[in-house]
């Protein structure tokens, strides 16, 4: 049995989720889901089997302040929810890739697979993996935003006059708070603050496989047409793949109903991608 959950005690709380083991020195992946995504949504467990069908090892992980707990696919836990934002994801992300050595040993290489807003952990995470030493090989952005800075004039107002907005998730019909210190990286997220993406991906020395779908109705494509302008020449091996008739979660949804042409067009150009690394 290659499926193996696990509980990571991390400062922040709390990090479960599923580490597939494909066998030792085989690549590892680690799973950066986005916004109101966690380990069991629709197409990652699918991601999950195909990467350990094709010998690459893998970890997906449940943010400590996701709101979900265990197996479960309802938020439970909203008043962590409402305390989560863009520097805990990143915190958490960096414990993972801290607990390789000792959690998950024995990997040829290891890759974050980042997805939407997972793509803004991802990108501050490397810059401070490469910083202390920690193993980072390279990252998948897939369909992922090149800045937080996309809520309308008149949500920011809302956001920061009642310091909580609620966004509707219409599969749980849950009211899901957005809480301050969000609120806070949103702004800091445009010009010179410290939370836009643009100068970390520029100064980012690993490769990036940039994966966008050209209908995206959540994170447009011009999303990773910037990722992948400001980091073109930082690696031989970025490239930039086109996901032709593909939505934000590339026609899948949740619960997942089977693969389709758009999904299996992403794992395979990953899987090749991270087999040359």
């Amino acid at each position: 049995m290659d499926r193996h959950p696990f509980q990571l005690n991390s400062p922040n709380g709390p990090i479960n989720g599923i580490y597939r083991n494909a066998g030792s020195e085989t690549p590892l992946v680690v799973i950066a889901n986005g916004h109101n995504g966690f380990y069991n949504y629709g197409m990652f467990p699918h991601i999950q089997q195909t990467l350990v069908e094709n010998g690459i090892s893998s970890v997906a992980f449940n943010y400590s302040h996701s709101g979900i707990v265990g197996e479960n696919d309802f938020f439970e836990e909203l008043d962590k929810y409402g305390k989560n934002c863009r520097r805990l994801e990143k915190e958490d992300l960096l414990f993972v890739l801290e607990q390789v050595e000792t959690s998950f040993p024995h990997h040829s290489s290891v890759n974050i697979l980042a997805h939407s807003m997972g793509g803004i952990a991802t990108v501050f995470a490397a810059k401070e993996a490469a910083e202390k030493g920690i193993k980072l090989d390279g990252a998948v952005l897939l369909n992922c935003l090149s800045t937080l800075d996309v809520r309308s004039v008149e949500v920011m107002e809302k956001w920061k006059r009642d310091r909580v907005w609620l966004i509707r998730n219409n599969r749980t019909l849950q009211d899901l708070p957005q809480g301050e210190e969000y609120l806070q990286e949103t702004i800091a997220s445009r010009g010179t603050g410290s939370w836009n993406p643009e100068p970390i991906v520029r100064s980012l020395r690993i490769p990036l496989l940039i994966a966008h779908a050209d209908t995206d109705e959540s994170v447009p494509i011009w999303h990773g047409e910037r990722l992948y302008e400001w980091s073109k020449r930082n690696h031989n091996r970025t490239h930039f793949h086109l996901i032709k008739n593909g939505s934000h979660t590339l026609n899948t949804k949740h619960p997942f109903e089977g693969t389709n042409p758009e999904l299996e067009d992403f794992l395979k150009t990953t899987i090749e991608w991270i087999r040359n690394s």
